[in-house]
C-alpha cells in the first residue's frame, strides 16, 4: 500500500493480508519503504512504485488470532448488549456449549479503528452498532472510505444491526454517509416513559427479572414510497408496533432495533437474553447457559464433542492431480523401458549377435533415443493454454441486482516467469492504467493441508498485492498449478432462478405461501442443469414465548425441506417448475419431503481423521454447512446411532455465507449444483470471471447455487393465555 506521510505527524493506515491456517503463535514483521515512482501501467497487478530504502519496521509478537472454526460478531460501541453470551465456553473450547459454531464478540470497535476496505470486515458475520451518541462511535464521523467499506461489506452478505439509543437518534435525525443504507421508514416514533414489562418476552426468558418502567422505545412505519424489501418488519410489540425493522441490500441486510437494549438497568441484570432477543434477529439456535446455570453432568458433557468439518474436501475438488499422474506415469514407463533396453535386454541382443564390442555405442544411442522420447513426450503433454478447475459458491437474493461468489480454484499456468491472474476485466481499465477494484483475489492454501500454496511446487517468491486493486496478482510461474481464492460481486452473466408469471399477468410475478404450501413458478437460465436441488421453505416464525418460557433447543422458525426429483438430467435451463407441486403434501410431495433435515444433516460432516462414514457427497456437505446455525443442538448421552449425539459441526472457509439469518423472516431458499465437465470447458463455465495475462480462461468444475426469495414479512405472533383453562390462542401480529 502506497501512502503519503506528513513529517512530524503520527498517521495510521490499514494493511490487509491473508494469514495461513494454523498460524496462531506466529510472528509477523511490518516494513515501511520509500516508494519510488515507476510510472503507470496497464497491468492491474502493478503497483506503480518500487521499494526504495527501508524507513522502519515493526515486529508483531504473538498476535491474537482466533481459530478458523469460530464465528465473529463485531460490536461498535461501549456495550455488548448480551451478545457476549454467545461466547460462553469452558476451558477455552472453541464451540458453543449447547449448539455448534462458537460466536465470539470483537468488541472495542470505534470509528477511528474501523477498516477502510470491506476486506477488513470480511471475518465478521455481523456488526452491531450499539452506541452512536459519543464521538468515538458517531456515524457522522465516518470517512467516505470507511462508509464505502461498510456498504460493500453489507452488499456482500454482511448484517449490520443498529440499536437506537434513548439519549438521541443520530441515525435518522442526524447527517451521516450510512443514511441510504437504513430501512426506508418515516422518522421513528419516540415513545417515552414506557414500561418494558410490555416487552418482557422479547427481552428476557426470566419471569422475575426487574425491567425498567420508564424507558424510551422507538417504533417504525414504512415510508409511503418504500418498496417491500426496504422496510420489512421483523419484530412487533403486542400492540402491533414494529420495534425491529430491516432493509435488504444485495446479499446482506441492515436491521434497526427500537428497543432500549443499552439501558443501564438491563445491563445490570444481564439483559437482553441472547435466546429471547438475538436469536430472532441474528438467526441463531441453541440453549445459551452460563456456568452457574449448568448441572455438574452438563458441565462434563459439554467439554466432550466430536468435531465434524463441513468444508473438508475443497482442495481435492479443485486439484489437478490427473495431469500430474499422467506425467509421472509417462516418466516411469520411459525410465523402465530405458533401463531394460539400455541394460540387460540390449546387452542380451548384442551378445546373441556377437556384437558386444559395440555395447558402448548402443548405450549412447539408447541415451540419445530415450532423451528425445522423453523431451517430445513432455512437450506434447505440457498444457499449452491456461485452464482452471474450480469450486464456487454463487448467491443472489431475488429483487437485488448483485450476485456474489466465493471461488476456490486451481489455475494451470503453462508459462515460465510471471503471470497476472485477475478478476478485473482488462477492457474496463482507466486511462491511468491501474484500475480500482473492490473484489478480492488471494493465494489460497487448504486448511486440510496447512500448506500456504496447497502443497504445490515449493515457491518462496513474494506476492505483491496492491490495496487499491486486490483483485489482481502477479505470480511467479514455472509451468505449475497455483491455487487461489476469490470473493467477487457483480453480474456474472449466470441466469439465476427467477419467478415466472402466467400469460397475461399484470405486474411482477411473486411467490406466496399459505400454511406450508408455496405457490408460484420458478425457472433458471444457468449454463447447465441444476442437480441435487433442495427447496427450503421458512413459512412462519415461531410464536413469541410466554412469560418465563425458555426457547431451549427449538428452532426460531418453521422450516421445511424438499428434495424434488428431476431425474438424471436434473432441472433443465428454461424449464419452469411449480413450487405448489413440490411443497404440497400429497403422495408425491411426501416422497420429496426431507424429514428432520437439520438433524440428519449433522452426519454429512467429516471428522479429523477423514475415516468417518458420512451419508452425503461434498456438495451435500457444503450446502448443509451453510445452515450450521440451525442444526439440531447436541444430545449428550444419546446412543451412537443418534444422528446428532455429541457431534460438533464446524467450518473454516465458509464464514460470511451462513443462511441462518433468513430464518428470521418468511423465505424460500433454493439450492442446487451445476457441474461443468472437461469436455464442456468454456470461459463462462465459472461464475467468477478470471483473466490470465489479460485473456479469459476456460474452466471446469462445480458451482453450488443458492437463490433466496424473501416472502411477505410476517413477524412472530404473540400467544394469549386463556384463563378459562382452554388452550392458548396465537394472535397474528400483522
Amino acid at each position: 500500500r502506497v501512502v503519503t506521510a506528513n513529517p512530524g505527524v503520527v498517521q495510521s493506515f490499514w494493511l490487509y493480508c491473508w494469514l495461513p491456517f494454523r498460524s496462531a503463535g506466529s510472528e509477523y514483521t511490518l516494513k515501511a519503504f520509500e516508494a519510488i515512482d515507476q510510472g503507470g501501467s496497464d497491468n492491474p497487478a502493478e503497483i506503480g512504485f518500487r521499494a526504495g530504502r527501508m524507513l522502519g519496521s515493526y515486529q508483531v509478537y504473538n498476535p491474537q488470532i482466533q481459530p478458523a472454526n469460530v464465528g465473529l460478531l463485531g460490536v461498535l460501541g461501549t456495550y455488548q448488549l448480551g451478545l457476549e453470551q454467545y461466547g460462553y465456553t469452558i476451558s477455552a473450547n472453541p464451540w458453543m456449549l449447547f449448539a455448534h459454531e462458537l460466536q465470539r464478540t470483537s468488541s472495542g470497535l470505534t470509528i477511528d479503528n474501523l477498516p477502510d476496505r470491506w476486506q477488513g470486515l470480511r471475518s465478521l458475520d455481523t456488526i452491531v452498532w450499539s452506541t452512536a451518541t459519543t464521538a468515538s462511535h458517531d456515524p457522522g464521523r465516518l470517512t467516505p472510505e470507511k462508509a464505502r467499506a461498510l456498504r460493500e461489506w453489507v452488499q456482500r452478505g454482511g448484517h449490520l444491526v443498529v440499536v437506537l439509543q434513548s439519549s438521541g437518534d443520530p441515525w435518522y435525525l442526524g447527517s451521516h454517509p450510512l443514511r441510504p443504507l437504513l430501512p426506508a421508514v418515516e422518522t421513528p416514533k419516540r415513545l417515552e416513559g414506557v414500561d418494558l414489562e410490555r416487552y418482557r418476552t422479547l427481552i428476557t426468558e426470566d419471569a422475575e427479572t426487574p425491567l425498567p418502567s420508564n424507558a424510551v422505545v422507538y417504533s417504525f412505519t414504512p415510508a409511503e414510497d418504500a418498496a417491500q424489501h426496504e422496510a420489512m418488519p421483523i419484530l412487533k410489540s403486542q400492540d402491533g408496533e414494529t420495534v425491529v425493522v430491516r432493509r435488504l441490500l444485495g446479499s446482506g441486510m441492515v436491521t434497526v432495533v427500537g428497543l432500549p437494549l443499552n439501558h443501564g438497568q438491563l445491563r445490570r441484570v444481564g439483559a437482553p437474553d441472547a435466546e429471547a432477543f438475538w436469536h430472532r434477529v441474528l438467526g441463531l439456535r441453541g440453549d445459551v447457559k452460563r456456568l452457574d446455570q449448568m448441572s455438574k453432568q452438563e458441565t462434563s458433557d459439554v467439554q466432550r464433542r466430536s468435531p465434524l468439518s463441513f468444508d473438508e474436501g475443497i482442495s481435492r475438488a479443485i486439484s489437478k492431480t490427473g495431469t500430474a499422474v499422467q506425467g509421472v506415469f509417462f516418466g516411469v514407463v520411459v525410465f523402465v523401458l530405458y533401463w531394460v533396453i539400455a541394460g540387460p535386454l540390449g546387452y542380451a541382443i548384442l551378445k546373441q549377435r556377437k556384437l558386444t564390442q559395440h555395447a558402448w555405442i548402443g548405450f549412447v544411442a539408447c541415451i540419445a533415443g530415450f532423451t528425445t522420447i522423453a523431451w517430445l513426450g513432455a512437450t506434447a503433454m505440457r498444457p499449452k493454454r491456461a485452464n482452471i478447475s474450480h469450486l464456487t459458491f454463487i448467491e443472489q437474493v431475488a429483487g437485488q441486482d448483485i450476485q456474489r461468489t466465493r471461488s476456490f480454484f486451481s489455475a494451470m499456468l503453462p508459462s515460465y516467469g510471471q503471470a497476472t491472474v485477475s478478476t478485473i476485466d482488462p477492457e474496463q481499465g482507466t486511462g491511468f492504467g491501474v484500475q480500482d477494484s473492490t473484489d478480492l483475489l488471494i493465494p489460497w492454501g487448504s486448511p486440510d493441508t496447512g500448506s500456504v500454496l496447497g502443497g504445490g511446487f515449493p515457491d518462496n517468491s513474494g506476492y505483491r498485492v496492491q490495496s487499491r486493486s486486490p483483485a489482481a496478482l502477479s505470480v511467479p510461474t514455472r509451468a505449475t498449478v497455483k491455487s487461489f481464492m476469490s470473493d467477487w460481486a457483480g453480474d456474472s452473466g449466470w441466469g439465476m432462478p427467477y419467478v415466472v408469471g402466467e400469460l397475461g399477468d399484470i405486474g411482477q410475478a411473486r411467490l406466496s405461501v399459505e400454511g406450508l404450501v408455496v405457490s408460484g413458478k420458478v425457472a433458471h437460465n444457468l449454463p447447465a442443469p441444476m442437480k441435487d436441488v433442495r427447496v427450503f421453505v421458512i413459512s412462519r416464525e415461531a410464536p413469541i414465548n410466554r412469560v418465563g418460557q425458555e426457547f431451549g433447543r427449538r428452532m426460531i422458525a418453521q422450516a421445511t425441506v424438499y428434495a424434488p426429483d428431476f431425474g438424471t438430467n436434473g432441472w433443465e435451463p428454461g424449464n419452469a417448475i411449480e413450487l405448489r407441486d413440490i411443497t404440497s403434501l400429497d403422495s408425491s410431495g411426501r416422497r420429496q419431503l426431507q424429514q428432520n433435515y437439520f438433524e440428519t444433516a449433522v452426519r454429512y460432516g467429516v471428522d479429523n481423521s477423514g475415516l468417518t462414514t458420512n451419508r452425503g457427497s461434498l456438495t451435500d456437505r457444503l450446502v448443509a454447512g451453510r445452515f450450521i446455525t440451525q442444526f439440531e443442538p447436541p444430545r449428550f448421552g444419546a446412543a451412537t446411532s443418534d444422528p446428532v449425539g455429541d457431534r460438533l459441526a464446524t467450518r473454516r472457509v465458509m464464514h460470511g455465507w451462513d443462511l441462518g439469518r433468513w430464518f428470521t423472516q418468511p423465505t424460500v431458499i433454493i439450492t442446487g449444483v451445476v457441474q461443468i465437465e472437461k469436455d464442456e470447458a468454456s470461459e463462462d463455465a465459472m461464475p467468477t470471471p478470471v483473466w490470465v495475462n489479460g485473456r479469459r480462461v476456460p474452466a471446469t468444475g462445480t458451482t453450488v447455487v443458492t437463490w433466496v426469495y424473501p416472502l411477505d414479512p410476517a413477524p412472530p405472533a404473540y400467544p394469549v393465555f386463556d384463563r378459562s383453562g382452554e388452550e392458548n390462542i396465537n394472535i397474528d401480529s400483522n
